[in-house]
């Protein structure tokens, strides 16, 4: 897809600097001075690939491609984006309705997709909002 075939664009507001966050060391509590399993070795690796991703940089272009081509990009709030049953009858918000990292299933309406096909649909959804507010 091209930008100017868009009037605007949606996307969640990535907050990179916290997503690359150290964890937290876990103290054991039954031996002072040594640590629980973290999972640190793993949030490196996780730190490491989002980092090497791009994703500033990638989001530097698009405002600046949108920009030139008169268009606007729309920073939406990510929570609940793939939680939120996209019905417009429903609207039915909870943890359940994601049972795993593809499957949507909404335990309200029963409405089934992919989670990324609803999270997309509900950041598109809610940038229109905001740009119609800001219109306003």
């Amino acid at each position: 897809a091209r930008v100017p075939h868009y009037d605007c664009l949606a996307r969640v507001q990535l907050q990179l600097r916290n997503m690359v966050k150290a964890v937290a060391p876990k103290p054991d509590p039954d031996k002072p001075g040594s640590f629980l399993p973290n999972g640190a070795a793993a949030k490196t690796g996780l730190n490491r690939s989002i980092s090497d991703a791009g994703w500033g940089v990638f989001l530097t272009i698009l405002r600046a491609k949108a920009e030139s081509a008169g268009r606007e990009v729309i920073a939406v709030d990510p929570r609940n984006t793939s939680r939120t049953c996209p019905r417009p009858e429903c609207g039915h918000v909870a943890k359940e309705n994601r049972p795993n990292q593809e499957t949507f299933h909404c335990v309200s309406c029963g409405h089934q997709a992919h989670a990324d096909t609803v999270g997309a649909t509900n950041v598109l959804r809610a940038g229109l909002v905001r740009r119609q507010a800001n219109a306003a």
